[in-house]
């Protein structure tokens, strides 16, 4: 049990590092997509890091787990609103891949390589 508590403050400090990184980033970008991403990211980690919280808590102080304890229900809405905030990511991040994207150009670029390799 010992282990498992180490493990788990670990966890939440490993997150909370990276929280802290994300907040640094997101100071260094300008207004944008990007900085729209960083923040849904930062969302889904900061879900992530409430339930770590939360189950390192319950370990610490040794709270009984079983599904009729009420202490269950939130490590499951942290998890929903992690992976909601996750979908909502993905989908952003598909925005941004048809913003930035370079995948047709990147192929132009590469036929126009060929072709002028081919006239030498």
């Amino acid at each position: 049990m010992v282990y498992l508590g180490i493990i788990s403050i670990t966890t939440v400090v490993f997150g909370i590092a990276s929280l802290m990184l994300i907040s640094r980033a997101r100071k260094k970008l300008s207004e944008g997509s990007l900085k729209r991403y960083l923040d849904n990211f930062a969302l889904c980690m900061a879900f992530i890091v409430i339930f770590s919280i939360w189950q390192t808590i319950r370990i610490l102080f040794h709270f009984p787990v079983n599904v009729e304890n009420l202490l269950e229900y939130p490590e499951y809405f942290f998890l929903i609103f992690a992976y909601a905030a996750f979908i909502i990511t993905s989908y952003r991040i598909v925005r941004i891949s048809h913003e930035f994207g370079f995948k047709e150009d990147g192929k132009r670029i590469r036929e126009l390589i060929i072709r002028k390799s081919r006239r030498r």
